[in-house]
């Protein structure tokens, strides 16, 4: 049994993902220790979600320490709204989609799928890993590539970094001929580099606090790095700052505006950092506009309406391999049972083989054969004829039908 938890951008919003999975990160091992000691399981965490997955063979206990979790580190008022728990087969679809980057924020996007092997491959190494979820893991990667080889679905926006520069470009009338800085140097702070060598801005400054970060991405995208000791002057220069940073805490503050000097023309910021890195009030000031992760919805919006067919046939796929998956656990149960019926019948007939073989020093052989072949039908049947007959008092009629079509008895 597959049962998880889950906090994503689509029902926490992004200031709920900032706010709440920090505090559950940092209370798994207190609050989750008989889940994590006892059954294996795979922590999935993204800037846009926060999601646990385990394979246990008993799933009652496992979902009470969830919704105790829940009870425990998130606030009361958004305990309905925030995480929620899926089970078996909701479970499953549920990471497939993610997988596909059906749920991403933007749809399509391929980041996801990295995410997703680091993950698994990470609690593998770390011991966390057995057959259950690395089945389902290895299912889930195979999906999410199948999806993107069949289907259109990474085209255009499929990154955060590309929907901030769509975003800007939208807000400030196209980056040709401006001047942008990137304050970070991570992956996300990368894919925004990377997008906006096609806009045509005339500078881009790259500002992190490790300056040999800030110089690699530079010299990747042909811009200028900078330590953090210049980050006003760099934010005076310019039109438009791009915020993608790892750090936990506000970096950009009315302050650090003020302190760039006055200004004669418009400066927007983007904040794609989770949690965000500019400080809300710095949208207040006069010539300054703030745009955040919500503000991606927009353009996430815009997305999805141009890929509605790649979406749907993405779902096909999706709902195929779910349905694949429920044909190939009906046929592992009838195998299961199966088997058990061999081995019950198997025990009968050597029981009566063994009696059989000791009658026949002195009894005659016919008999001996006659009487084993009876006791072989009657202990194998025993329980059939048992069970036909209560059905037929508690009017269990599809036991009854049943038992006519294992036996070929067809509608007699």
């Amino acid at each position: 049994m597959i049962i998880s938890l889950h906090v994503t951008h689509s029902d926490a919003g992004v200031e709920a993902m900032s706010e709440v999975v920090q505090v559950m990160e940092s209370s798994i091992t207190k609050y989750l220790c008989h889940t994590v000691e006892e059954n294996e399981y795979v922590i999935l965490k993204t800037c846009n979600r926060f999601e646990i997955y385990v394979g246990t063979d008993d799933a009652d206990p496992v979902k009470k320490e969830f919704e105790s979790f829940i009870r425990m580190t998130v606030p009361h008022s958004r305990e309905q709204s925030v995480p929620f728990i899926l089970q078996g087969k909701d479970s499953v679809k549920h990471l497939f989609r993610v997988s596909c980057g059906l749920d991403s924020l933007i749809v399509g996007e391929n980041h996801i799928q990295g995410q997703v092997r680091e993950a698994y491959v990470r609690s593998k190494e770390e011991g966390h890993v057995s057959k259950n979820l690395s089945k389902l893991f290895d299912r889930a990667l195979s999906i999410g590539k199948k999806v993107r080889t069949e289907t259109r679905i990474g085209s255009g926006s499929v990154s955060v970094g590309r929907a901030a520069v769509e975003l800007a470009e939208l807000k400030v009338g196209g980056l040709a001929g401006k001047t942008v800085t990137i304050l970070g140097a991570g992956s996300i702070a990368a894919n925004i580099g990377k997008n906006l060598t096609d806009s045509g801005p005339n500078t881009v400054f790259i500002s992190n606090r490790t300056l040999d970060r800030a110089s690699e991405l530079a010299l990747q995208i042909g811009g200028t790095a900078l330590s953090m000791e210049y980050l006003v002057s760099a934010i005076s220069r310019s039109d438009v700052v791009f915020v993608a940073t790892s750090a936990p805490h506000t970096i950009v503050t009315q302050e650090t505006i003020t302190s760039a000097g006055d200004r004669d023309r418009p400066l927007l910021i983007v904040d794609v950092s989770v949690p965000k890195n500019v400080d809300h009030a710095v949208g207040d000031l006069l010539g300054v506009s703030l745009e955040t992760m919500d503000g991606l919805q927009r353009v996430a919006a815009d997305n999805i309406r141009k890929k509605s067919s790649e979406i749907t046939e993405a779902e096909r796929i999706v709902n195929e391999e779910i349905a694949r998956m429920d044909a190939e656990q009906l046929e592992k149960r009838a195998d299961c049972i199966i088997g058990e019926i061999s081995r019950k019948v198997s025990a009968i007939r050597e029981e009566e083989v063994a009696r059989a073989r000791t009658r026949a020093v002195t009894a005659d052989i016919d008999d001996v054969f006659e009487d084993m072949s009876r006791a072989i039908v009657s202990k194998i049947l025993a329980d059939t004829y048992e069970k036909l007959r209560s059905s037929s008092v508690n009017g269990e009629n599809g036991i009854i039908d049943a038992a006519k079509d294992l036996f070929g008895l067809g509608a007699k």
